[in-house]
């Protein structure tokens, strides 16, 4: 069996997102499938245990930026380990280049899945940076970056989630680099109870997830007021837009029809999903993939969202995909998933399911596993 290190900045029980979650169901289906060893390396504490049958060893608590120093801090640790793996798998992004610098070294393989932009500046994709991410992408970073990148080129193939995140690093400087897009799983333990919708003579819109200005949470707000008074909406989900959303839906002609719930425990956020009818996801940048709409899907809903990033590879209705920061489109588009709801809800069930099950995507791993380490 194929001995497997995973590399990470956090993992399990220590949570931050979606790519904390994609982490987990990669090693356990690993291990239980008997494909891989998994040993985790993360960098979230100083404890040795096992999680869900995987060996997680976090060797020291990193910061996060600038990218260098936890990258040597990274490095050193994992020398010191002397990880004994016929593959290395760089998850979640900020060590990749600690992964590719240590493949060189000591002559082991490697794979990076690409679920991130960290070294790229954010306002070339779409995402407006804070001013200490600004200052950090206009001094530190502007000179971090050839060595991140030069290091990085150390690894074998890059696992991008989606299409979009393979363009985008085409395009800031790894064009030569071995690709095969491989995205998320889906949580064949997410289990949503029967739907009982509250608005059973109307439509309840549902979007789940975190509010910054790039997720374009603001233009389906603004679409409610180009939608029939039968539609509501639910926002769940807390972040630094909180609050500017709050105010934009109290000024919306369709305020009375619109909730912010503000953050949820993820254990919780299936009862949203039980009482919605349509998923939105109205993004406005190359989102890598979007855990939530597989999550929608699984839950039987029709998925709206903008033709751009990651989602537009996961829903397969391309009716009801719209540009971005466009609310009078995405009005259109939930009026249409509406009207054919159940019907759209029970092929969206049936696609992740046959597109994104471990049985489906597990196999993509092994076989891009074997390959470099066979090559």
């Amino acid at each position: 069996m194929m001995e497997l290190a995973l590399v990470t900045p956090r993992y399990p029980p220590t949570h931050a997102g979606g790519g904390e979650i994609s982490a987990r169901l990669l090693t356990e289906e690993l291990q239980r499938r008997d494909i891989a060893d998994v040993t985790v390396y993360s960098f979230d504490g100083d404890t040795a245990e096992t999680v869900g049958g995987v060996e997680v060893r976090r060797l020291y608590d990193v910061p996060q930026y600038p990218y260098t120093l936890p990258n040597e801090i990274a490095y050193r640790k994992l020398r010191g380990a002397h990880p004994d793996c016929d593959v290395f798998h760089a998850y979640n992004m900020h060590l990749h280049p600690t992964v590719g610098r240590l493949s060189d070294r000591l002559d082991i393989p490697a794979v990076a899945t690409l679920n991130a932009y960290p070294l790229i500046n954010w306002a070339d994709v779409g995402v407006t940076p804070s001013i200490q991410r600004k200052a950090y992408e206009q001094t530190l970073l502007r000179l971090e970056r050839p060595r991140l990148k030069r290091q990085m080129r150390y690894i074998d193939a890059f696992l991008p989630l989606s299409n979009a995140v393979e363009r985008v690093y085409r395009e800031h400087g790894f064009d030569t680099m071995e690709y095969e897009v491989i995205p998320n799983m889906l949580d064949t333990s997410f289990d949503v109870p029967e739907h009982t919708s509250e608005n059973p003579n109307g439509t309840q819109l549902l979007y789940v997830g975190y509010l910054r200005d790039s997720k374009g949470v603001r233009y389906l707000v603004d679409a409610m007021g180009h939608l029939p008074q039968s539609f509501e909406l639910t926002i769940v989900g807390d972040g630094p837009e909180l609050n500017t959303l709050r105010d934009r839906a109290g000024e919306s002609s369709a305020a009375d029809r619109i909730t912010l719930t503000g953050s949820v425990p993820y254990e919780d956020v299936t009862h949203a999903y039980t009482s919605a009818d349509v998923f939105v996801h109205p993004g406005v940048w190359p989102e890598p993939f979007g855990r939530t709409i597989l999550e929608a899907m699984q839950a039987g809903l029709p998925v709206v969202a903008t033709n751009v990033g990651g989602p537009a590879d996961t829903v397969p209705q391309q009716e009801l995909l719209c540009d971005p920061a466009d609310p009078v489109g995405l009005a259109e588009c939930i009026e249409r998933a509406s009207g054919q709801r159940q019907r759209i809800g029970a092929e969206n069930k049936q696609f992740v399911a046959d597109q994104y099950h471990p049985d489906a995507v597990i196999p993509q791993f092994r076989e891009v596993y074997d390959r470099v380490k066979n090559d």
